[in-house]
């Protein structure tokens, strides 16, 4: 089945167009589990599948479903929020932009998180 399971995620990924690298970063897996299960080396699991759906834009539900695992009783996970699939939109957006308008984002988004974006803007006129 994880073979099955890499054919189509290599689909949603090619019509999605994140990278391994964004996808890694997007769910906190390591690249290479990323590339593994896009060639199908690993197989799916709640845990994984859990981390990479809001990279790909989509439910965990869906994902277990391609992957033919149980999709019963999916627990939520703890943090779980409307942020977490605006994340992946957020991938999904940066996957199109040149490398340099995403460092830009990058730093932007770590100015955000160090609120150092905040303070920038209350010293411009």
């Amino acid at each position: 089945m994880s073979l099955d399971f890499a054919v189509v995620l290599r689909g949603l990924v090619a019509n999605r167009r994140p990278t391994p690298q964004a996808m890694s970063r997007a769910s906190g897996r390591a690249e290479s589990t990323i590339r593994q299960l896009l060639s199908g080396a690993i197989p799916p699991n709640l845990e994984v599948l859990q981390d990479i759906a809001p990279a790909m834009q989509l439910p965990v539900a869906d994902l277990l479903v391609i992957a033919g695992l149980p999709v019963d009783d999916v627990p939520r996970r703890e943090g779980s929020s409307e942020a977490t699939q605006e994340i992946g939109s957020l991938v999904a957006v940066a996957s199109w932009l040149p490398p340099d308008q995403v460092r830009q984002l990058v730093t932007l988004a770590r100015e955000l998180r160090s609120g150092s974006h905040d303070h920038d803007d209350a010293r411009q006129p």
